[in-house]
């Protein structure tokens, strides 16, 4: 594979029934299934899964923002330290955001689709990653430094 040999790892996605790309992630050594989002800025992690993923928030940190995704005034609390693995894409020391995700929940179940979703992988990954989609294989391609 061309991308292969110049650095990139190579990640499988699948299209759920509301046609967003899925990719399975590992946050501090525990799986989940996120949806990979170029429009979103920041990768982001539904409350729900804050324990089963091993974050540690920073309370004192948090914010209200208008969240994207038809949220709006929802707090937003970091937490940091985090390893954040995607495929053979390794990330240390990755601070992520955690919000609600009950608007977004809501929006895919009137969908139809029905996955779990543990979060958004947002562009502080995609763009450093140097992210390429080929939707013909299904293919996310993210560039490691250690790779080059």
């Amino acid at each position: 594979m061309f991308l292969s040999n110049k650095g990139y790892d190579v990640i499988p996605f699948i299209v759920n029934a509301a046609g967003l790309l899925l990719v399975d992630v590992k946050v501090n050594g525990n799986h989940g299934l996120f949806i990979l989002d170029t429009g979103a800025g920041t990768t982001v992690i539904e409350q729900n899964h804050v324990e089963r993923l091993s974050l540690v928030l920073q309370h004192d940190n948090a914010e209200f923002s208008g969240a994207g995704a038809g949220g709006g005034g929802l707090q937003v609390i970091p937490s940091t330290g985090n390893t954040v693995e995607i495929g053979n894409h390794l990330l240390t020391d990755f601070t992520l955001t955690v919000m609600s995700f009950e608007h977004v929940n809501d929006a895919l179940s009137q969908a139809g689709a029905n996955e779990v979703i543990c979060g958004v992988i947002g562009v502080d990954i995609l763009k450093p990653g140097k992210a390429i989609i080929d939707y013909s294989t299904m293919t996310l391609f993210l560039w490691s430094e250690k790779s080059s």
